[in-house]
């Protein structure tokens, strides 16, 4: 009995404990006109991360009562206002907390939300992995360009042949400039428009629950908003270069102008931004050519080639803002880039790891190369306008224009008469080497060298190709009440696409046989691929956002529909054209005629869904269908009567290729530790459906022959499975940080429509049943970062680190010694891609000292160190040792082994030392930039 009094007597004292620990706050305030200090009755009153949600009474009064102490946002809406967002306000217990906010009309979109104080380190709000970048959180970041600063964010993985989010390929993310697709849709990069960092109002990325708005990218979604003038006039000058330490320099130099202004007499209703940025190198190979030349420039070819990698970017944007007629913005980006990267253009192969872009088998001759000029253009106008209380209106067109060159260093794509062979080749030119292996009969021969093209040849590669997309979108949004927010829309594009891609361009042009006789042109280069397309493509849309005591929900569908065009149309009824009657059969019955083109159509439900399991804890949920073009060269290759390649296993364009899906499914928790904290952590699974694939059809040519071509069908998937977290923290005034880490697996059918052409070439069949990993798959990466910025400081400072698993190979075995001694080593087919190179490794940092400080602006000095560890990082992995090449390790057979005394007369390909096998050392840019 003692026993159970006693018991009884702690639970009533841990009862009154808890019931004090427990003691709840009070938020109460009101909502008021801004300006005229109106009450606004009935405006909606939410704690952000919380089911706590109230209305304010005809005196805009309101009050929230038994909420937990703690550090909380506050939301007030208010229709046909513009909502604002509290952060960082404290309750507390048994003392009231009093907040009134101050609305004003609203001129422009609908859902622009006004932020008082810090930005909180999670959005509570939205229910999607996404995160957004202001310009300022990007200055911290050590970064020159926007993928720079992707590639700092989970799910985000660089490789050799651009960005890849979440075990997608580098083409399957959709970029955008002002809600623009900015991406050249036939080089095979996901690249195309550039802009600097420094331009970069806010930045968007969406890797998983895109509503159905957005419906080009089956990976995830880059949305870049430019800058806009602001009330003062600004300017700003940034110079860095890396020839102050001469052991780091890769002869690098940039410069870069700002400028942002109202514009005069227009009451700072017009302002203006513009940049001007231009950087050039020669990167760290060491090899370069004398003089790059630029074909699309024929006047003066080497102007903007000084180095050999010059890129420049040019952005402009105006802004107009009234509240009779809404706001319009009219933006330009402009870029250009003259180099000789092969990883520019990715013919083949631009759904696979591709090796980096250094062209070593010419390096010993660079001006005869291949030179690359990829010059794009974007062009958007855009306006806003709410129409009533509850309705608002954003349009936008744009027009992109993106042209790409490739030739022989700038060289024509051939003479009138040709008189020689260009074709590249190695000659021995050094002291000759007898090499005899004890051969009893007395054969000699000589030891073949490094292999590398000498001749004076030039490269076989001439291709040039333009895109011109007209993008027109429209969204309507309408707010019925504090619930419900539905918006609906439609984007339209019209396209034109030309491609030229002739290798050996010499072949079949004019013979001078005589002064009076010259043959005629019999072919356009040894093989070509020659078209000209206008496809259209657009889409419907139509969602509801619901917002219900915390819970909040976005229910979508989109409708997407897309013609491949009248070249297409045309060569499926012309019985010319070499189309397979499959083929032809297919496209009628899978598509309808409207507007005198054939059109296919596809649904893509989305599902959003996030509700708060306790305070500032809340839980979200995404579903989604999403889906990407095929790139234009396997739907049109080959069709033309006229321009067809005859070269064995020749591409052949299939116009009735459907689009990749992706099928995507996702799980988070976020949660908020008072304003200073944020952390993040999701699940996701996508599948991806109709991957391309290459097989072997026999057709006939223009001449009635029958011969093998290479076509590509929708056949593939793959898997990819992973996990993200992400960890913001704001120290103090001073310092922040981040962490973000992920595990991912991606796994497939196959990896790329390449990878199928070659065991076609091999075994004549791709297996269907055999699963593997995707060749891009690298499953950890670890980002860190700190920076210190402190406004009544001089010092600035960022540093961040990266690690990333390294690339994945397929194992080899050694099977014995030839005569010389070499190990012989054959492909571990069984294990296929099941090993993974060395990781990857860097560290980055930046530091600015204001010499001068006058306000906002003054004189600074700028150091930037780029690998500070020095750490080589393997771009090309040797499969017998799972790192890059280094003198003295053992090579596959078909490598060319270095060693003299393996190096015999029957080695072939070039020399293993490729000094693109490891990425960037150490380098050191420093400068000075003047803020006014």
């Amino acid at each position: 009995m003692r026993y159970s009094k006693a018991l009884l007597t702690i639970a009533l004292i841990l009862c009154q404990f808890a019931g004090i620990a427990q003691q709840k706050g009070v938020l109460r305030g009101r909502a008021l006109e801004k300006g005229t200090n109106e009450p606004l009755p009935n405006a909606a009153v939410s704690i952000v991360g919380t089911f706590y949600q109230t209305l304010t009474d005809f005196d805009g009064n309101f009050e929230i009562r038994d909420i937990k102490p703690g550090t909380y946002s506050v939301k007030f809406q208010f229709i046909g206002y513009q909502p604002i967002l509290f952060n960082d306000i404290k309750i507390v217990s048994r003392k009231p907390t009093v907040l009134t906010a101050k609305l004003q009309e609203q001129s422009e979109m609908l859902n622009a939300v006004t932020v008082v104080g810090r930005k909180n380190q999670v959005d509570l709000e939205k229910a999607s992995s996404a995160i957004t970048l202001t310009g300022n959180e990007i200055g911290k970041l050590v970064a020159k360009g926007v993928e720079d600063v992707l590639a700092q964010q989970a799910g985000v993985q660089r490789t050799t042949d651009g960005l890849q989010i979440r075990g997608a390929r580098v083409y399957e993310t959709e970029y955008l400039i002002d809600g623009i697709s900015a991406q050249d849709p036939l080089a095979g990069t996901g690249g195309g428009v550039s802009v600097s960092s420094s331009s970069v109002g806010s930045l968007n990325l969406m890797t998983g629950g895109a509503s159905a708005e957005y419906g080009g990218g089956s990976a995830g979604i880059i949305n870049t908003r430019i800058k806009e003038g602001g009330e003062k006039f600004s300017w700003s000058l940034n110079y860095q270069t890396d020839q102050m330490v001469d052991a780091t320099s890769f002869n690098t130099d940039e410069l870069e102008v700002t400028v942002s202004t109202p514009v005069p007499f227009t009451k700072k209703k017009l302002r203006l931004f513009t940049t001007a940025r231009g950087q050039w190198s020669d990167h760290y190979f060491g090899s370069t050519a004398n003089q790059l030349k630029s074909s699309l420039f024929p006047d003066n070819p080497e102007l903007w080639a000084p180095r050999q990698s010059n890129d420049y970017t040019h952005t402009v944007k105006l802004s107009y803002a009234d509240k009779t007629v809404g706001k319009f913005t009219l933006t330009n980006s402009h870029s250009l880039k003259v180099n000789q990267n092969s990883r520019t253009l990715q013919i083949v192969g631009f759904d696979a790891l591709l090796t980096p872009g250094f062209q070593f088998d010419r390096s010993n001759n660079l001006d005869n190369a291949t030179t690359y000029t990829h010059h794009s253009n974007l062009t958007v106008l855009g306006w806003n306008k709410r129409i009533n209380a509850k309705t608002g209106l954003t349009v936008s067109a744009g027009r992109l224009f993106t042209n790409l060159r490739a030739d022989a260093n700038g060289r024509p794509f051939r003479a009138e008469t040709v008189d020689q062979i260009y074709d590249e080749a190695y000659i021995f030119t050094g002291d000759l080497t007898v090499f005899n292996p004890n051969d009893p009969y007395g054969n000699y021969y000589l030891i073949p060298g490094n292999g590398l093209v000498n001749n004076g040849g030039v490269t076989p590669i001439w291709h040039d190709h333009y895109a011109a997309e007209n993008t027109f979108k429209g969204k309507l949004t309408y707010q019925p009440n504090p619930i419900h927010t539905v918006s609906g829309g439609l984007e339209h594009a019209l396209t034109e696409y030309q491609w030229v891609d002739v290798y050996r361009p010499w072949v079949g042009a004019p013979i001078v046989l005589n002064d009076s006789t010259t043959t005629p042109s019999v072919s356009i280069g040894s093989s070509n691929d020659i078209w000209k397309v206008s496809p259209q493509k657009g889409g419907l849309f139509a969602q509801d956002r619901i917002e219900y005591k915390g819970v909040k929900a976005t229910l979508g569908m989109r409708f997407n529909y897309w013609a491949p065009g009248k070249f297409a149309d045309n060569a499926v009824a012309d019985s010319s054209s070499p189309v397979l009657p499959a083929i032809r059969e297919a496209y009628d019955q899978n598509s309808f005629r409207a507007g005198g083109l054939n059109w296919k159509v596809r649904l893509l439900p989305r599902l959003n869904v996030s509700f708060p399991v306790t305070e500032n804890n809340v839980l979200y949920f995404n579903y989604g269908h999403s889906m990407r073009m095929p790139h234009p060269r396997f739907m049109y290759a080959g069709l033309d009567p006229q321009y067809q390649d005859r070269s064995f296993l020749s591409s052949l364009g299939n116009p009735n290729l459907n689009p990749e899906v992706n099928i995507s499914y996702e799980v988070g928790y976020k949660t908020l530790v008072g304003s200073r904290i944020g952390w993040t952590i999701n699940a996701f699974n996508n599948n991806r459906f109709d991957y391309i694939v290459s097989r072997r059809v026999i057709t006939t040519d223009a001449t009635g022959r029958p011969v093998t071509k290479t076509m590509y069908i929708n056949q593939d998937y793959a898997k990819i499975i992973g996990v993200e977290t992400q960890l913001n923290a704001r120290l103090n005034n001073s310092f922040s940080s981040f962490f973000n880490g992920s595990y991912q697996q991606a796994r497939g059918k196959s990896n790329s429509a390449r990878e199928s052409a070659l065991q076609i070439a091999q075994t004549g069949e791709v297996p269907l049943t055999q699963e593997q990993f995707l060749a891009w798959d690298r499953p950890w990466k670890f980002n860190a970062g700190v920076s210190f910025q402190n406004d009544s400081s001089k010092f600035r400072a960022s540093l961040n680190a990266q690690y990333t698993s390294g690339y994945r190979y397929t194992p080899q075995i050694l099977e014995g010694y030839n005569d010389l001694g070499r190990p012989q080593y054959r492909v571990d087919n069984a294990n296929y891609l099941r090993e993974r190179g060395a990781y990857w490794f860097g560290i980055n940092g930046k530091a600015s000292y204001a010499l001068v400080k006058f306000g906002t602006g003054g004189i600074l000095l700028n150091v930037e160190v780029m690998n500070i560890t020095g750490r080589r990082n393997a771009q090309l992995v040797n499969p017998i040792t799972g790192r890059a090449y280094e003198y003295g390790d053992d090579v596959p057979l078909t490598w060319r082994d270095p060693r003299p005394e393996f190096n015999g007369p029957q080695e072939t390909g070039t020399d293993p030392r490729n000094p693109a096998r490891y990425s960037a050392p150490t380098q050191i840019l420093a400068g000075i930039q003047i803020k006014w």
